[in-house]
């Protein structure tokens, strides 16, 4: 069976002090944390997000830019896709984020605020295993292949009985 590996590379915060009380913060004194910290936050991804079958059974790898907003009471808001990844990709990791539980959020001036948080996520295959291929569809393309063989024959010899 395939291991599903998670390369969180690194964290990205992006930081510039927000103009009015009401916009949310790329950066601030202390920053929002997943409870926990940072390994938790590793542990909770791993074993909640399930790769794409689609993306499985065609071997495809690929790195998810995620940006969110941890609000001051801890909850996750306005979370959007910053890569051009596949949608099966970019929906699980929507759906992972989703599920988070509450943050710790940021903090600037000794009060919290909204901050957004950008975290990478990466989907890989166990190099020891080969991707899934789907049997259904290889048959239906093998017998497709003959029907379209086999009637471009049929298709000459009519032309030549008739010519």
């Amino acid at each position: 069976m395939k291991k599903l590996f998670f390369l969180l590379a690194f964290f990205s915060f992006q930081f510039v002090k927000a103009q009015t009380s009401d916009s949310i913060y790329v950066q601030v004194q202390v920053a929002p944390e997943y409870p926990g910290g940072e390994n938790a936050m590793y542990e909770f991804i791993s074993k909640n997000v399930t790769y794409p079958v689609k993306e499985k059974e065609n071997g495809i790898t690929g790195r998810v830019a995620v940006r969110f907003a941890v609000m001051q009471d801890g909850s996750i808001n306005n979370i959007e896709i910053l890569t051009k990844t596949p949608e099966g990709f970019n929906q699980e990791v929507i759906r992972v984020v989703k599920l988070m539980p509450k943050w710790k959020p940021g903090i600037q001036d000794g009060r919290a605020v909204p901050v957004y948080f950008t975290l990478p996520v990466s989907f890989q295959l166990d190099d020891n295993t080969k991707p899934i291929k789907p049997k259904s569809r290889d048959k239906a393309n093998v017998v497709g292949f003959f029907g379209i063989a086999f009637g471009i024959v049929i298709g000459i010899l009519i032309y030549k009985l008739v010519r």
